[in-house]
């Protein structure tokens, strides 16, 4: 027994505890606070400052063979890749797949060619699974780009094509992970334009990513108090559902991982249409939908009339004028219009402020990691 608690101490790398109102895990709490109500200007120093880097990624990528595109990253670094897969996607039409960066390393590798972007995605720039599978792709002929928030890294000195995310991250990641995605965003689009693909829809999403922070900034204020009341109502909550369709999965998995990370309880994202696969939600369960567009927005109202004959307690986020789940969701949050390839990012935010506030509710009751099925004997 003690050589493996010697060997789980060697292994962790979380330094606070899920016990009731740990000083550590609350120290980053509230650093994180400041981080997610500070996205927007976090996003608009990243796409200034990597303006000119960015560009000359585009030139490299204009004619050279591209038939597939791997965004590699753990935790949220990964998650951030399925918010822009779809933009990779139609921006620049070949197959693009969020991969996480062990499974890369250790079972992707032999798939990468000379037509292969690898963007590879670490907050501290050290993470050994993207680094080796960034120095991977360069081997195979393929292109590499190196993305962190850590100017010192290094990421930032082994790979030419790197990237430096303008973001904090001493609490859990918001803004590291926002700002990684709007850049990303700006690589596909200036990538598609220096390739001459979809300059319409390209020069399009420039425009509107120009004027997301701006968005980010307004949801944050707008959906504080929002978040504190919904946080209070589901302090007790042992377990939280959110789910997603496509690049919507990304926020609901954000949200969990911030629950998780703060909280600490548990909380699973899955894919939207998943819900009806299984008898997934119980009565009492919350279970967050993500409705941004029309695409998903019909099974998304199954889901809520299933959730709502099941006795769950069901919050969905829709677009300003969505209508069609009034009466049957518990809450019904309205956000800003966006086009799809930024609502992944917008709509990360009100799940931000719900994973801080329903953390500091739990504190108040001196909650810490609920024992789902009690306590082993």
């Amino acid at each position: 027994m003690a050589d493996l608690m010697q060997q789980y101490k060697a292994i962790k790398r979380e330094s606070s505890s899920d016990a009731p109102g740990d000083p550590e895990r609350f120290r980053r709490v509230e650093l994180t606070r400041g981080e997610m109500m500070a996205q927007g200007d976090a996003m608009r120093r990243t796409l200034e400052t990597t303006r000119e880097t960015v560009l000359r990624i585009a030139a490299d990528l204009a004619g050279r063979k591209l038939s597939r595109v791997v965004i590699v990253g753990c935790g949220d670094s990964w998650i951030a890749g399925i918010g822009v897969r779809l933009a990779f996607e139609r921006l620049l039409g070949v197959v693009c797949e969020p991969y996480e960066a062990f499974d890369l390393e250790q079972y992707g590798l032999d798939m990468i060619d000379d037509g292969t972007l690898v963007i590879g995605l670490s907050s501290s720039g050290n993470t050994a699974p993207v680094s080796a599978s960034l120095k991977a792709t360069i081997a195979k002929g393929g292109y590499a780009v190196a993305l962190t928030n850590t100017a010192s890294s290094a990421m930032m000195k082994e790979f030419p094509a790197a990237l430096l995310i303008q973001a904090t991250r001493g609490g859990w990641p918001t803004q590291s992970s926002t700002a990684a995605m709007a850049l990303m965003l700006s690589l596909a689009s200036e990538i598609a334009k220096a390739r001459g693909l979809g300059e319409g829809r390209a020069s399009g999403l420039a425009a509107d990513l120009a004027a997301l922070p701006e968005l980010m900034d307004r949801v944050s204020s707008g959906f504080y108090e929002r978040a504190t009341a919904l946080g209070e109502t589901l302090a007790r909550a042992d377990m939280v559902l959110l789910a997603g369709a496509g690049p919507h999965l990304a926020p609901a998995a954000f949200g969990a991982a911030k629950l998780k990370e703060l909280a600490p309880i548990h909380a699973v994202a899955f894919p939207l249409e998943e819900y009806h696969h299984y008898r997934t939600q119980k009565a009492g369960d919350p279970l967050f939908l993500i409705v941004p567009d029309e695409a998903s927005r019909q099974r998304a109202l199954e889901t809520a009339i299933v959730g709502k004959a099941v006795g769950g307690y069901t919050i969905v986020l829709v677009p300003e004028g969505e209508t069609g789940f009034d009466g049957i969701a518990d809450h019904v949050w309205a956000l800003p219009s966006v086009r799809v390839e930024l609502a992944p990012l917008l709509y990360c935010v009100p799940l931000h402020l719900f994973g801080y506030h329903v953390t500091k509710a739990r504190d108040a009751l001196g909650l810490g990691a609920p024992l789902l099925g009690g306590r082993a004997a």
